[in-house]
């Protein structure tokens, strides 16, 4: 079984380093450690919040000038504040987090996330959730309140709220629910997972999943949101082939997608060229297929950025074989022959056909091939 897990921050984090050069004095917005609700935005409750004491902010102002990222063609109000806050008070939030609660500390109190209206959030911001908040949350103001009162930073862009989780506590459900997955597991299925740090909401990808199994899962970590997303089709049932044979064996029509079958046998094929990357798949069904046939190949899991690539392959699906009119050779017959004159010319060993041609005047098959050590055609006589 394949599977891929992680912790989705829902918005870049940046970390910044440790110290601050603020000195502590008391901007209290609540005397007691017992932090209790000012206000509600966008769904949490704020617990504590700087005030706005600087009129002008010519320090501000002048760090906010940052330059659009060239993807952006046309900069907009939205993506400028997103850009601001993610450059200035994101560091300053971070520093003083940090100095506070200790380097990576914030992830065992609660958790940090900016949003970006860019994104779909309803203002530009950077939030530190506090699940049991303390005295160290007037820590966190005597430390940002100077750099706002010196227009360092905004204040409205900091958002001190009440959590409902930690970001440790995710971690440890995210554990939890990945073995549960596990003993789920199909050999040849594969599912990635990820928890959300802004919702909580377990989010899993998979491939092998039935309506009960989810339905268990649901019951077994009741309490949480968990949404399923099937990729791709599903894997076969016991007995079921893997390999897609279609309707018909020929057509007359050259086909555009798919690569070819660059050799095949011991469980495992080599499939490149076309729209197809160069991959060693391993596949069981690996003796039902044939060098130079046209497939399209879709993998479980993931692939291993060597090159070729190395992954596994849930289902390889062969195209009609493309004979033209009057043709002797099938385009799979031609490919073959193709690559039995390659042969071992080319420093890698192998060759990619990204263009089949068939001359019907000259009554042959030509071949543009890559990578290329010398000729980049190959010729192949339609007989």
């Amino acid at each position: 079984m394949n599977y891929r897990i992680s912790i989705l921050l829902g918005a870049a984090l940046l970390l910044g380093g440790c110290g601050t050069d603020a000195s502590p004095k008391n901007v209290a917005v609540e005397d007691s450690v017992e932090w209790k609700t000012l206000k509600t935005v966008s769904g949490r409750e704020i617990i504590a919040e700087l005030k706005k004491t600087a009129q002008e902010t010519p320090k501000r102002d002048k760090s906010a000038t940052i330059e659009t990222p060239p993807e952006y063609e046309v900069p907009t109000k939205e993506l400028a504040e997103d850009l601001a806050v993610k450059g200035i008070e994101a560091p300053a939030a971070i520093q003083a987090v940090e100095k506070v609660y200790g380097e990576g500390g914030i992830h065992s109190e609660g958790v940090i996330f900016i949003e970006n209206q860019t994104k779909g959030a309803a203002q530009s911001g950077v939030w530190i959730g506090l699940k049991e908040p303390d005295e160290r949350v007037q820590q966190l103001l005597d430390l940002l309140q100077p750099k706002v009162d010196a227009g360092e930073i905004l204040a409205e862009p900091i958002y001190i709220f009440r959590s409902p989780h930690t970001e440790k506590e995710l971690n440890e459900l995210q554990d939890e629910v990945a073995e549960a997955l596990k003993g789920m597991g199909s050999q040849r299925g594969s599912f990635g997972l990820y928890v959300d740090v802004i919702t909580g909401t377990i989010e899993i990808t998979h491939d092998y999943l039935k309506p009960k199994q989810q339905e268990e899962l649901r019951e077994l970590f009741a309490g949480h949101t968990i949404n399923f997303t099937q990729e791709g089709r599903m894997v076969a049932e016991p007995g079921e082939s893997t390999v897609i044979v279609p309707e018909q064996t020929y057509t007359n029509t050259p086909a555009t997608e798919g690569g070819f079958i660059l050799a095949a046998g011991d469980g495992r094929i080599f499939v490149g060229g076309g729209t197809e990357s160069a991959v060693f798949y391993k596949f069981a069904e690996a003796d039902k297929l044939k060098v130079g046939q046209r497939v399209e190949v879709e993998a479980t899991g993931m692939i291993l950025e060597s090159y070729p690539g190395q992954g596994s392959a849930k289902f390889v699906e062969i195209m009609p074989d493309y004979k033209p009119v009057g043709a002797v050779l099938s385009e799979s017959q031609a490919v073959a022959k193709a690559l039995d004159m390659a042969g071992e010319r080319l420093s890698n060993g192998f060759v990619l056909i990204d263009e089949v041609i068939f001359d019907e005047n000259e009554k042959k098959w030509v071949f543009t091939v890559l990578p290329d050590d010398g000729e980049g055609v190959l010729e192949v006589a339609d007989q």
